[in-house]
C-alpha cells in the first residue's frame, strides 16, 4: 500500500514539474499603456505643422482678435482647412511605427498564423453577427443618452461634425475606413495585447484591459466608451484567433456600418422605439456570435 502512495507521489511530482504554474509579469501589464501613450503622441506632433499653417492664415486674414476668438478660429481654420491632412500623415506615420513594432517584437520571431487557420465559416459569421449586435446595441444606447444625457451627447455630435472627416470622402474611405482602423489594431490588438500575453495574466483580464486602452485612446468620453465595447469583442477575438488579421476585418466592417449605416438607418428606421427594440434583440444577436466561435475548431480552446 505505501508502494502505491510513493508512486501516485511520484506521479503528481513528476505531472506538477511538467506543467509548471505561469508567473505574473506585471512589468509587461505597465508597458502594454507605453503604445497608447505613443500613438497619442504621434497624433499630436502630426498636427503640430499644420496648427502652425492654420496660425500663419489666421495672422494673415485677422489683425484684432482676442485671445478666445484666436484660439476658437484657429480650431476653426484648422478642422476646416487641414485636419484631413493631418489625419492622413498620423495614420501614415503611425502605420509605419507598429508596422516595424509589431513585426519585430510579437511576429518575426513568433509562429505564423495563416488565414485558413484563422478565417472559416464560424469565424466570418460569427464577425458580421458582432458587427451588426454592436451597432444596433449601440444605436440604442445612443437613443437613451440623447434623452437622459442631451448635452454630453450634442457636444460629442458638434466634436465630430467639426473634426471634417466627413468633408472628403476620399479621406473618409483611407483614414477612417481603412488605414484607421489597421493603425489601430496594430497598436492596441497587436502591440498592447502582445505585451499583456507575455505579462502572464489571465485572458479575461488581457481583454479587458485592452479594450479600456482601445476606449482611452479615442480622448473623448462618448467615443471612449463605446469603442471600449467594441475592443472588448475585438480583444475576445484576438485571443480566439490568436491574429490581428481578423480583428482588422471586423474593426473595417464596424467603421463602414459607423460611418454609412447610421444615416442609413435614419432613413430605414426613424422611430426610437423600433431603435431601442432592435437593441434588445442586437444583444442576443452578440450572445449567438460568442457562442459560436466557442463552437469554432478553429478558435482557440483554453482547456486544451
Amino acid at each position: 500500500m505505501s508502494e502505491n502512495n510513493a508512486e501516485i507521489q511520484s506521479a503528481e511530482q513528476i505531472q506538477s514539474a511538467e506543467a509548471p504554474k505561469k508567473r505574473v509579469r506585471i512589468g509587461f501589464v505597465f508597458l502594454s499603456i507605453v503604445p497608447v501613450a505613443v500613438i497619442i503622441g504621434i497624433q499630436t506632433i502630426t498636427q503640430i505643422p499644420f496648427l502652425v499653417i492654420s496660425a500663419a492664415d489666421l495672422a494673415a486674414n485677422n489683425t484684432s482678435l482676442s485671445p478666445l476668438e484666436i484660439s476658437e478660429k484657429l480650431l476653426t481654420t484648422f478642422n476646416e482647412k487641414y485636419a484631413m491632412w493631418a489625419y492622413l500623415l498620423y495614420s501614415v506615420a503611425a502605420l509605419l511605427v507598429f508596422g516595424i513594432w509589431y513585426f519585430k517584437g510579437f511576429v518575426k520571431n513568433h509562429p505564423k498564423v495563416r488565414l485558413k487557420e484563422i478565417f472559416g465559416v464560424k469565424s466570418v459569421f460569427a464577425s458580421i453577427g458582432m458587427v451588426i449586435g454592436l451597432q444596433f446595441a449601440i444605436t440604442a444606447a445612443f437613443v437613451l443618452a440623447f434623452r437622459f444625457l442631451p448635452k454630453i451627447m450634442n457636444d460629442y455630435v458638434e466634436l465630430m461634425k467639426s473634426a471634417g472627416l466627413m468633408d472628403n470622402i476620399l479621406v473618409t474611405i483611407l483614414y477612417a475606413i481603412i488605414l484607421g482602423p489597421i493603425v489601430e489594431e496594430l497598436c492596441i490588438r497587436g502591440v498592447c495585447f502582445g505585451f499583456l500575453e507575455k505579462s502572464g495574466i489571465k485572458p479575461a483580464l488581457m481583454i479587458l484591459i485592452s479594450g479600456i486602452l482601445f476606449g482611452v485612446m479615442h480622448l473623448n468620453l462618448v467615443q471612449g466608451v463605446y469603442a471600449s465595447i467594441l475592443g472588448f469583442f475585438l480583444g475576445f477575438m484576438r485571443y480566439k484567433y490568436r491574429s490581428i488579421k481578423l480583428t482588422i476585418f471586423i474593426h473595417i466592417l464596424f467603421n463602414i456600418m459607423g460611418t454609412y449605416g447610421d444615416t442609413l438607418m435614419e432613413k430605414i428606421i426613424p422611430n426610437d422605439g423600433i431603435k431601442l427594440i432592435l437593441g434588445g434583440v442586437a444583444l442576443f444577436v452578440l450572445v449567438f456570435a460568442t457562442a459560436l466561435v466557442n463552437s469554432d475548431k478553429k478558435a482557440y480552446k483554453a482547456a486544451d
